[in-house]
């Protein structure tokens, strides 16, 4: 009898804790995801031969163009790696597999755009993997996603074009995985403006 009774005084002292401090933990459980993807995205090593496909400069770019990085700097999914791509982000449909179920973006979204504070209608906006799902990036965390403006040059549009095109660098083996990372969480915008350089001479 005495077990029991102290059994509902626990789950009475549980509930009431974590009905009034719930979202406080939440919230550093959630920073804490934010730093650990942060170190992860910080370990990846960037191979021989990287400045090949970098720029000396960075571009400039327009304002609000890219996610403020306090908030968003990318993160990315550990269960992809360098030597499994043809079983991940290279096999067709795989993206399907991992993408959050649309409740879950739907409230993100509606989230995301009061913390970074953006007006206007919630379709003018995208709820944007920084480092996209095709590229091994973080489904469903927090520190890699951010509302993208849809209606604007550049904006999601040209993110999309960059994805494509460095998801078919790395499954080609033309780029490792880990530079495909880190060139898209850093300056997406820098590796569209190379892109177009490279076709437009290709196109002289």
């Amino acid at each position: 009898m005495r077990f029991l009774l102290r059994l509902l005084v626990l789950i009475t002292l549980g509930s009431y804790l974590w009905s009034h401090y719930g979202s406080f933990l939440r919230q550093k459980l959630s920073a804490v995801d934010i730093v650990k993807n942060q170190e992860l995205l910080s370990r990846v090593p960037a191979p021989p031969g990287a400045s090949v496909y970098g720029q000396t400069k960075p571009s400039v770019t327009p304002p609000g163009l890219l996610p403020r990085r306090e908030l968003t700097p990318g993160a990315i999914d550990p269960r992809v790696t360098q030597s499994n791509i043809g079983n991940t982000i290279c096999r067709q449909g795989y993206t399907a597999t991992v993408r959050p179920p649309f409740e879950y973006s739907n409230a993100m979204k509606h989230r995301l755009m009061r913390v970074y504070g953006v007006t206007g209608s919630i379709h003018d906006y995208e709820l944007d993997h920084l480092i996209p799902l095709e590229l091994g990036g973080c489904p469903d965390c927090d520190s890699n996603l951010w509302p993208q403006p849809r209606n604007v040059f550049p904006g999601a549009r040209e993110k999309d074009e960059v994805e494509d095109y460095l998801h078919r660098e790395v499954c080609s083996g033309a780029m490792p995985l880990a530079m495909a990372q880190q060139e898209i969480a850093s300056d997406w915008y820098t590796v569209y403006q190379r892109i177009h350089r490279q076709a437009g001479r290709r196109g002289d």
